[in-house]
């Protein structure tokens, strides 16, 4: 069953879908992010992991795609937390089986959110910034980024990345998520986020973590989304069972 949510996240109106898994509660739990624009919502991960008995809930970060406010990366955390909260709050959701997936920058707000909620029982980054310091966007992609950003120009994401990259990253603090299950995937060839941010990550990581490196895979994984999604779905199957 799939089902459209509505929660909040410090007082704006976020947009989500739910892919709810057949048969009677509670089911294992993944949680979401999408990167920093949203075209790619890797919805063929919840189709398959829904088929496989899981509960997903994918969302829009506020300002985007439909969510009320203002786009701000520094707010993209605040919105995983709550999406993880509003999850939490489900009856059907398995409390001590939620799991949070980051994409791109998502990744970059999903570990903060894991390292500070010990609720959240394992973590998968995707295709994640790791680094602000290490990752330079290219002015192309900043404009077309921006096009699906309410209140944000290309100057205004630029500044703030800038602004952002003067604080802790996820690979100062990910070590502080052991020894709860990480799963960090990256694409050898891709050219938005270069694959050396996940190494730096799984280089920083602590204990129970694992490093799935898809050769040849682009930001999307074109034409390997079948492989990314058996990686993530066998990980899945053995950290819940």
């Amino acid at each position: 069953m799939l089902e459209g949510v509505v929660f909040e996240s410090e007082g704006e109106r976020l947009l989500g879908r739910f892919y709810r898994a057949d048969g009677e509660g509670p089911h294992p739990t993944l949680v979401m992010a999408h990167g920093i624009a949203g075209v790619e919502l890797n919805l063929d991960l919840a189709d398959a992991l829904r088929d496989a008995g899981w509960n997903v809930l994918t969302f829009h970060y506020r300002g985007c795609w439909g969510s009320s406010g203002i786009y701000r990366v520094r707010t993209l955390k605040a919105d995983v937390a709550a999406a993880v909260a509003w999850a939490l709050s489900q009856p059907m959701v398995d409390p001590h089986r939620l799991v949070l997936l980051g994409y791109s920058m998502g990744g970059w707000a999903a570990v903060g959110a894991a390292v500070e909620d010990p609720r959240i029982y394992a973590l998968i980054t995707l295709s994640a910034v790791s680094d602000l310091r290490a990752w330079t966007p290219t002015e192309a992609m900043l404009a077309d980024w921006v096009r699906f950003m309410h209140g944000m120009t290309p100057e205004a994401l630029r500044a703030e990345l800038a602004a952002l990259a003067e604080g802790p990253q996820p690979v100062d603090r990910v070590d502080r998520l052991s020894p709860r299950p990480l799963l960090i995937v990256h694409g050898t060839a891709d050219p938005v986020v270069p694959h050396r941010q996940s190494l730096a990550l799984h280089h920083r990581a602590g204990l129970n973590t694992d490093l799935a490196l898809i050769d040849g895979g682009d930001h999307r994984y074109s034409g390997r989304r079948r492989v990314l999604i058996q990686r993530i779905q066998q990980w899945l199957e053995r950290i819940c069972r």
